[in-house]
C-alpha cells in the first residue's frame, strides 16, 4: 500500500485475531506495520515538534533582541517558520494517516464480527443476544476506531514532553526536575480515577447491549405484542433498562468531570511553578533572559499535550472495553472442524439423524409435529449446526467439510435476517426470477418500482410478514441446495399463496431432497412422505391418507390446523 493512498478495504482475509481486549487492540493496530509506524512518526513531528518550538526564542531574545545583532534575529525566526512550517505540513499528512489507520482497525473489526456471525449460523440466536451483536457493529467499532487512533497522539504528546523535560534539565536541573515531578504526579492521581472510569464504562457498555436487545425484540414482535396486549408491558421494561443505562451514564461523568479538571488545572500550576522559578533563576543569573521565556513557552506548549494525554486515556479505556465485548462474539464456539474431513456422498445420498430416526431420501418430506422446537433440533443434526452422529450416505456430517456441508444441506430459518441491497441482491442465486415465481412472490416484486432491480431496506420492514417469508423462501430456493430443510416456510401466509407455493416447489426442487416441517394439509398432501414426530423422534412414517386413516394422534394433530 502506498503511504499517499488509502488502504483498500474492505481486506479480502481480515486474519485470526486474539481473544483478550489488550491482545486484540494491539493486533487491530499494527495489521499495517507501515501505515502504523508512518502515523507514528508524523505524530512525532505534528505534535511532539511543537512543545519543543521555544528553544528557537531562546537564541532570537538573546543573540537578536539582547544582542542587538538583526542577522541572528531573522536566522533564529527563519529557523522558527521552518520548524512551524513542518509541524504544520505533518499535521495534514498525519491527520489523513490517521483516518486510513482508523478505518482499517473499524473495517477489519466489521469483518471479523460478521465472518464470525455467519460461521455460527443458527448457534448464534442460542449463545448471546441480538443487542450484544448489533452493539458490535454500531457502539463497539466507533470506540475501537477512536482508541486506535488516540494511539497517535499520545506517542506525540508523551515525545514533546520527555523533550521539553530534556530541554529544562539542560537549562536547569529544577526546571526540568519541576516538569518531571509534575506530570509524575498527574499520572499517580490520574490513574486510580481512570481504573474507576474503565469499570463505570464497562458497565455502561453492557447497559447499552440490553437497552438494544429490548429494542430489538420489541420491534421484531410488535405486531404480536400488540395482538395480545403486551406491548406496555415491553414498553415499561424498556424504560425501566433505558433508566437504568441513563444512571450508568450519569456515573461517567464523575471520574470524567475529575481528569478534565485535572487535565485542565494541572498544566496551569505547573505553568506557575515553572514561571515562578525561572524568574528566580533569571534574578540570581543562573539562565538568561531568553532561556526564562523559552522556558515559560516550553510550559505553556505542555498545555495541549498534557490535556490530549487526559483525553486519550478515557478514549483508550473505552476502546479496550469494546475489545472485550468483541472478544465475547468472537470466542463463542463454532462448529469444530473436523481434522482430516471427509468428501462427501454423491449425489442422491440419504440424510439421517439416528436421535430421531429421520431419513430424508430425494423428493419432498413433510415432517408433522406439535412440536416446532423439537423439529428445528432435528434440523439442526441433519445441517451439522448441532453435534449429533447423523450421516450423508455413509458419511457422518460431523467429518465433512463446513463448505461442502454448507453447499450441499441448507436449513431455511423462515425468520432469517435480510439485508439491505437490490431485491436480486437480497435473494441472490442464479436464477432469482424463477425462484421468486416459486415462492409465490411475483407480486411482491411487480409492486415495488423497479422489481428485482428495487433498493431494500434492513429486513425489508415496508413489507408485510407474509411478504418478507415469501422472499426468505425464493432466497433459500434460488441457492439451489442439494438438500434443502424448511420450518413452517409459508405460516404467514394464506391458503390460496400456500397451495400455489406447494405446487410449484415440487416441480422446483424435482429430484434433490426437500424436507417441511409443517402440519398444514397443503404441504402433507403435497408430500411424497409423511413423517410424523412425537418427542423429538419419528413415530410413523407414510402418506398423508395413510397416516390420517391410522393414526387418531396425527388426524388430530391436522384437525387443530385445519379449525
Amino acid at each position: 500500500m502506498s503511504l499517499l493512498r488509502a488502504p483498500e478495504l474492505p481486506v479480502d482475509d481480515p486474519g485470526e485475531p486474539p481473544t483478550t481486549s489488550w491482545r486484540l487492540f494491539t493486533w487491530l493496530a499494527t495489521r499495517r506495520k507501515g501505515l502504523a509506524a508512518s502515523v507514528l512518526v508524523s505524530a512525532v513531528f505534528s505534535l511532539g515538534l511543537v512543545p519543543v518550538m521555544p528553544i528557537f526564542l531562546t537564541g532570537a531574545v538573546d543573540d537578536g533582541i539582547r544582542g542587538r545583532d538583526w542577522g541572528a534575529l531573522l536566522a533564529w525566526a527563519g529557523a522558527l517558520t521552518l520548524a512551524g512550517s513542518v509541524a504544520a505540513v505533518s499535521i495534514v499528512l498525519h491527520h489523513r494517516l490517521t483516518v486510513w489507520w482508523r478505518h482499517d482497525a473499524q473495517y477489519r473489526v466489521l469483518q471479523l464480527a460478521t465472518r464470525k456471525t455467519a460461521r455460527l449460523g443458527s448457534r448464534l440466536r442460542r449463545q448471546t443476544t441480538t443487542g450484544s451483536v448489533v452493539s458490535v457493529g454500531v457502539t463497539d467499532v466507533v470506540s475501537i476506531g477512536r482508541a486506535i487512533e488516540s494511539l497517535a497522539p499520545t506517542v506525540g504528546c508523551v515525545t514533546g514532553i520527555v523533550a521539553v523535560a530534556v530541554l529544562l534539565f539542560g537549562m536547569s536541573a529544577s526546571l526540568g526536575l519541576t516538569v518531571f515531578i509534575g506530570v509524575i504526579a498527574v499520572a499517580a492521581i490520574t490513574g486510580p480515577m481512570l481504573r474507576h472510569l474503565q469499570a463505570r464504562y464497562g458497565a455502561y457498555r453492557r447497559d447499552i447491549g440490553t437497552v438494544t436487545d429490548r429494542a430489538a425484540d420489541i420491534v421484531a414482535g410488535l405486531r404480536v405484542l400488540r395482538g395480545v396486549g403486551g406491548e406496555d408491558r415491553f414498553n415499561a421494561a424498556y424504560r425501566r433498562d433505558s433508566q437504568r443505562l441513563k444512571r450508568s451514564g450519569f456515573g461517567l461523568a464523575a471520574p470524567g468531570a475529575w481528569i478534565d479538571a485535572i487535565s485542565e488545572g494541572a498544566p496551569a500550576i505547573l505553568l506557575g511553578a515553572v514561571v515562578w522559578m525561572s524568574a528566580r533563576l533569571v534574578a540570581a543569573d543562573e539562565i538568561t533572559v531568553g532561556q526564562m521565556v523559552a522556558a515559560f513557552g516550553y510550559t505553556a506548549a505542555l498545555l495541549m499535550p498534557v490535556r490530549w494525554l487526559m483525553g486519550t486515556a478515557m478514549t483508550i479505556i473505552q476502546g479496550e472495553v469494546a475489545c472485550a465485548k468483541v472478544c465475547e462474539l468472537l470466542v463463542l464456539p463454532e462448529r469444530d472442524a473436523p481434522r482430516d474431513p471427509l468428501q462427501g456422498p454423491e449425489s442422491g445420498a440419504e440424510l439421517h439423524d439416528p436421535e430421531s430416526e429421520l431419513t430424508l431420501a430425494p423428493g419432498l418430506t413433510a415432517v408433522a409435529t406439535a412440536d416446532t422446537d423439537a423439529a428445528a433440533a432435528i434440523f439442526d443434526r441433519l445441517a451439522g449446526l448441532a453435534p449429533s452422529e447423523a450421516v450423508f450416505g455413509r458419511v457422518p456430517l460431523a467429518r465433512m467439510a463446513s463448505e461442502e456441508l454448507r453447499r450441499r444441506i441448507l436449513p431455511g430459518d423462515h425468520d432469517a435476517y435480510l439485508f439491505a441491497g437490490t431485491l436480486a441482491a437480497v435473494i441472490g442465486g442464479r436464477d432469482a426470477k424463477a425462484a421468486v415465481t416459486t415462492a409465490a412472490a411475483d407480486d411482491v416484486v411487480d409492486a415495488l418500482p423497479g422489481g428485482l432491480a428495487a433498493e431494500m431496506d434492513d429486513q425489508a420492514r415496508t413489507l408485510s410478514g407474509g411478504q418478507r417469508q415469501r422472499l426468505r423462501l425464493a432466497r433459500a430456493l434460488a441457492a439451489d441446495p442439494e438438500v434443502l430443510l424448511l420450518l413452517e416456510p409459508t405460516s404467514a401466509v394464506d391458503s390460496h399463496t400456500e397451495s400455489r407455493i406447494t405446487e410449484r416447489l415440487t416441480g422446483f426442487r424435482h429430484g434433490r431432497t426437500t424436507a417441511v416441517v409443517s402440519a398444514s394439509p397443503l404441504w402433507l398432501g403435497r408430500a411424497d412422505q409423511v413423517v410424523f414426530v412425537q418427542e423429538g423422534k419419528v413415530a410413523a412414517t407414510g402418506t398423508h391418507a395413510e397416516l390420517a386413516a391410522s393414526r387418531p394422534d396425527y388426524r388430530a394433530l391436522v384437525n387443530r390446523e385445519l379449525s
